[in-house]
């Protein structure tokens, strides 16, 4: 089993440091100092939740610069009247993100199906050849026990390597790739031999059900739900580990635990940011 280490940016620990310091601000003001009034505006929670999401995912979430770019615009237009002249322009700017984010990992889920198409080309050439190798092995074979008075049998079989998704929401890919943009997505994993993955959730929702995945180690699932819910359904022998940050949101464990407990070689990281959404993690 590979080791599993606990990191130190605990969701838990970081909006604790948040509340740490919004308490000292206010004590600070209490005392006279003077802070400026925008430090405590809603538009700095959009900043430092942008600010939080980009380092703890080493500034490559798409989540944590929509929201840092939010909130840079409002707190310069409300606090400062520095509009820019591009006001009327956000919401275009937004959706245009968006969408660019959408092509970008449409394409690199298409390139995941492209090498998958190739490497089952290259499998069925390899199991053609091989199997035609073993036919004149076989037909080799019969000739000589049919000089020699006996005969012979022999029998093979051959198998199949999966990796899809079918159009009923099924899916026999190793890795996971939701984006429930707007919409909702059903997704059934049948692979054994799971490497996570991610999941994306805004402004709509995704159920995800594992129940027939087999893996062996640790796995990591990236979870960035706003304004949006995803419903996960595992085995209920899993060790499911939380390194997301609840902002307004919800995360509930609400699975039967057997007598044995939890297996130490199925150990399942979630990771990300919850903002305004909620994620449930059920069994049967």
């Amino acid at each position: 089993m590979n080791s599993y280490k606990q990191k130190n940016n605990d969701g838990s620990i970081a909006i604790g440091f948040v509340f740490l310091g919004v308490g000292l601000i206010l004590l600070l003001r209490k005392l006279g100092l003077f802070i400026p009034s925008w430090i405590l505006t809603w538009p700095m929670i959009l900043i430092v939740i942008g600010l939080f999401s980009l380092i703890k995912h080493e500034f490559k979430s798409f989540f944590g610069a929509i929201m840092l770019f939010l909130g840079t615009y409002f707190l310069l237009r409300n606090e400062f009247d520095l509009d820019l002249g591009i006001g009327q322009y956000v919401w275009p700017l937004g959706f245009i993100a968006l969408g660019v984010y959408l092509i970008t990992q449409k394409r690199k889920e298409n390139q995941i199906l492209d090498d998958l198409r190739s490497k089952w080309d290259q499998k069925q050439k390899n199991q053609k050849s091989t199997s035609s190798a073993f036919s004149s092995s076989v037909e080799e074979a019969k000739v000589v026990d049919e000089e020699s008075g006996s005969a012979g049998a022999f029998s093979g079989t051959s198998s199949q390597d999966q990796g899809f998704t079918r159009t009923t929401g099924t899916s026999f890919a190793d890795r996971l790739n939701i984006d429930a943009i707007f919409s909702g997505v059903t997704r059934k994993m049948m692979s054994k031999n799971f490497q996570g993955g991610k999941i994306t959730a805004a402004f709509g929702g995704a159920d995800l059900d594992l129940t027939q995945v087999d893996f062996n180690g640790v796995v990591t699932i990236q979870v960035d739900i706003i304004f949006g819910g995803v419903k996960m359904i595992v085995p209920p022998h899993w060790d499911i580990r939380t390194e997301v940050t609840n902002i307004a949101a919800g995360l509930e464990d609400k699975r039967y635990f057997r007598e044995g407990g939890v297996d130490p070689n199925k150990v399942v990281v979630l990771k990300g940011t919850i903002l305004f959404g909620g994620l449930e993690i059920k069994s049967f």
